[in-house]
């Protein structure tokens, strides 16, 4: 291979792994959703962004209609803060009042309208040293 073809090989494989590195990186900075507290999302710089959230469920908030679910969730670590979620997508079975949960979408102006939505694990609602029953064949 003479230096001319070697410097064009070269050459086209930094523009190449250039232009992967870019498009990742862009996915990722506009995919991404960041795992905040309600209080960080209510008095950050997050407004018209892709937020993950988790918090708790007002009980009392929650209101259901054609459009979906509508919700207040507060915050997990305490403070008084709350945002305003609402969502149209399919329902956990565990959800209700005062469940913690997840909830992933854009928050705008004190309301986050989430594209998905997920509750605390079930094994958080087992009993402490109980097993699963195994199932018998007979």
């Amino acid at each position: 291979m003479n230096k001319k073809a070697r410097t064009r090989l070269i050459v086209a494989t930094v523009v190449i792994v250039a232009v992967f590195v870019v498009g990742v990186v862009w996915v990722m900075t506009s995919r991404a959703a960041y795992y905040r507290q309600v209080s960080q999302v209510v008095t950050g710089t997050y407004d018209g962004k892709n937020v993950q959230v988790g918090g708790r469920v007002m009980g009392d908030t929650i209101a259901r209609d054609d459009a979906g679910v509508h919700f207040t969730i507060q915050d997990l670590s305490g403070k008084i803060d709350t945002v305003k979620v609402d969502y149209s997508g399919q329902m956990p079975n565990t959800f209700g009042p005062d469940v913690d949960v997840v909830v992933t979408g854009t928050y705008s102006g004190g309301l986050i309208s989430a594209d998905k939505l997920e509750t605390k694990c079930p094994s958080k609602y087992q009993g402490q040293g109980t097993t699963p029953t195994p199932a018998t064949t007979q």
